[in-house]
């Protein structure tokens, strides 16, 4: 019955009403900006469009940035945030990130990196975590309603990558979590969930997930949770990936409710040590 349950909601995909009339309250120009000067800063980097919203009245690109240190043989990346509009702290990590990408090459930043550093432009203006007609991006890589996922899904064809970070936030957990998907084990996640336990942030524990809760803030999600997600229409963008891009996929979640420069340093230690474990040169 909880499976038929879960099934029936999934099917019906229920959408906020009031999506398409949300009032816009941020702007997009600092976070082009940015990567503007990021891409004039570097000959490693180079800004450019995967596509365009198309939301009436609202035609914006949807950026990618490109990190390539013009070596051979280098660990391919990608970096994939702002999936809801309303999760902040992975877009400004990002940026962080990329701004760092423009210095000297060095040992850690040996790889070739792909950056979807805003997925989701109209719900970031808008503060709403769905697309402007009430889409979960997020879960939309069954069905693909949303044009957004509709974008990624061309962009990803037929790329391969040796590590993908989904960075996400969840306004109802009390700590940090990590999940990957289908892995051997899981000693980088413990090393990730250990670093930051010793900064002093908190992890989470229990959850509002039904099927599958973390355990000391990491959620060991099996294959066959891919295909039941697929099934029940509610597949999502790290599930997508994991299924036909890479083997080594996390989703990075940090607690919405605490202050944004934690948000962001959690962030950072976990994107830093996946980073080290699973992008240097072998």
């Amino acid at each position: 019955m909880l499976l038929l349950s879960c099934g029936a909601c999934a099917y019906l995909r229920l959408k906020p009403p009031d999506a398409i009339d949300a009032p816009a309250v941020r702007d997009l120009m600092p976070v082009q900006l940015k990567l503007q000067a990021a891409d004039a800063a570097s000959a490693h980097l180079l800004l450019t469009e995967v596509g365009r919203t198309s939301t009436p009245g609202f035609n914006v690109p949807i950026w990618r940035i490109a990190y390539r240190p013009f070596q051979a043989q280098l660990k391919r990346v990608l970096v994939l945030s702002g999936l809801h509009g309303n999760e902040t702290a992975g877009v400004d990590y990002v940026l962080e990130l990329i701004q760092g990408l423009t210095g000297p090459v060095r040992s850690a930043t040996l790889y070739d990196m792909d950056v979807l550093p805003l997925v989701n432009p109209w719900g970031y203006v808008h503060d709403r975590p769905s697309s402007w007609n009430g889409v979960d991006i997020g879960r939309d890589f069954t069905d693909f309603d949303s044009h957004e996922a509709k974008v990624v899904r061309r962009f990803l064809r037929e790329k391969r990558y040796d590590l993908v970070l989904d960075l996400r936030e969840d306004p109802r957990a009390a700590g940090f979590c990590l999940w990957q998907y289908g892995m051997d084990n899981t000693d980088v996640s413990d090393r990730i969930v250990s670093r930051l336990q010793a900064a002093g942030y908190p992890i989470e524990h229990e959850t509002h997930m039904i099927l599958l809760r973390p355990r000391n803030g990491i959620v060991d999600a099996p294959l066959w949770g891919l295909t039941f997600l697929r099934l029940f229409r509610q597949l999502t963008i790290a599930g997508y990936v994991r299924r036909n891009v890479s083997s080594n996929v996390f989703t990075v979640v940090t607690p919405a409710a605490l202050a944004l420069e934690d948000r962001i340093a959690m962030q950072r230690i976990a994107v830093e040590e996946l980073l080290a474990a699973y992008a240097a040169v072998q």
